[in-house]
């Protein structure tokens, strides 16, 4: 019996490793029925991580997500209904990032990152308010060449760094950016604290 009760707070232990991982979707992983209910209950609450947390780690899993459609978005062909991006936007942030991928397809112009790339989207905090939505802070190094489709000539080869922040809402259990405003931004590629 004390082999079982061990064995339990193992794979609890591991369970609740997983979900910090960011790896697990949650749920009954660590409820087994084994005719005692006392090691579970005891143990659940130390291996698993609070709500606020959970919400505040699927926020950021999604905004990240948000960003590597973006990319994919506007690389040739541009896409504005690309549905990783589309699934990943509510409200007027959708509205406009589609526009702005629109007059982007129209312009013929597309995005390519250079070899070595530098981009990246660190997530500096992750919020939940009041209201349910998750505020995020980030700090983003962009390197992506924005070049038009047909001449392959460079429209804009700029690195920038930008301080932004952005408002993950849940809509129907799945998080989506509702806005975003870059805050600051530095020529090349900076720390957002320079």
């Amino acid at each position: 019996m004390l082999g079982g009760a061990v064995k339990r707070v193992w794979i609890a232990a591991l369970a609740g490793a997983v979900v910090l991982g960011g790896v697990a979707c949650g749920g009954d992983d660590d409820e087994e029925s084994t005719g005692s209910t006392a090691s579970s209950t005891t143990v659940a609450p130390t291996t698993t991580l609070d709500e606020e947390t959970r919400k505040e780690e699927a926020a950021k899993a999604a905004y990240l997500a948000y960003w590597d459609a973006y990319i994919r978005a506007t690389a040739n062909p541009v896409d504005p209904q690309l549905p990783a991006i589309q699934d990943l936007m509510t409200g007027d942030h959708q509205r406009v990032v589609t526009g702005d991928l629109e007059d982007r397809r129209a312009k013929g112009e597309a995005t390519r990152l250079p070899p070595n790339s530098r981009l990246e989207h660190e997530i500096l905090s992750a919020d939940l308010q009041a209201d349910g939505s998750v505020h995020i802070t980030e700090c983003e190094v962009n390197d992506a060449i924005v070049y038009n489709v047909a001449s392959g000539v460079v429209i804009n080869d700029d690195i920038v760094t930008k301080l932004a922040t952005a408002t993950m809402v849940d809509e129907a259990d799945r998080w989506k950016v509702a806005d975003s405003t870059v805050v600051r931004r530095w020529p090349g590629a900076v720390s957002c604290g320079e």
